[in-house]
C-alpha cells in the first residue's frame, strides 16, 4: 500500500514539473528568428528561432546535414555575448539588400524588441562588418545543436 501511495504522489509531482516546463517554454517570448531561403541551387533552406528562456527551435528543410525541427538551449554566455552582437547599429532599424536578385538565396533576421521588430533581408552583398555579424549569430545559434530527435 505504501508504495502505491508514493508511486502516486511521484506521479502527480512530476505531472505537475512538465506542466510548470511546458508553461516556461510557451510563456516565452521570441527573441530573433533566423531564416535562410532557397537559390537556383543546393543553397541550406532553413530556420532558427530563438526564444527568451534561451530555447533554440531549428527547421531543417532541404539541403541541409539534418532536416527535421529540433531543440535544444543556449547556454547563458553565448546567450550574453549575442545580446552584444543584436545591439550593433547595422542592426537597429529594419532594411533590405538586393533583394530582387532572383538566382541568391534569401537571409532573413528578425530581432523581437520591446519597443519594436526589425527586420534585415539581404540576397547577396552586404558590408563585410554586417556579414560577419549575421555569422557569429549563426554560430552561436547552432553551437549546442542536439540533432537527435
Amino acid at each position: 500500500m505504501k508504495k502505491i501511495i508514493v508511486v502516486l504522489i511521484a506521479t502527480l509531482i512530476s505531472c505537475t514539473s512538465v506542466k510548470e516546463n511546458n508553461k516556461l517554454i510557451t510563456d516565452s517570448k521570441l527573441k530573433l528568428e533566423l531564416k535562410k531561403g532557397a537559390c537556383y541551387g543546393t543553397c541550406p533552406i532553413y530556420d532558427v528561432r530563438l526564444f527568451e528562456n534561451r530555447l533554440v527551435k531549428y527547421n531543417g528543410k532541404r539541403f541541409v546535414d539534418s532536416q527535421g525541427t529540433f531543440e535544444w538551449y543556449m547556454n547563458k554566455s553565448d546567450f550574453n555575448q549575442l545580446n552584444e552582437l543584436l545591439e550593433s547599429k547595422d542592426l537597429a532599424k529594419s532594411v533590405e539588400y538586393n533583394l530582387r536578385v532572383q538566382d541568391l538565396p534569401l537571409t532573413s533576421l528578425t530581432i523581437y524588441t520591446q519597443a519594436d521588430t526589425i527586420v534585415l533581408k539581404h540576397k547577396g552583398s552586404i558590408s563585410e562588418e554586417l556579414k560577419d555579424r549575421l555569422k557569429k549569430i549563426e554560430k552561436l545559434l547552432m553551437k549546442n545543436a542536439n540533432w537527435k530527435e
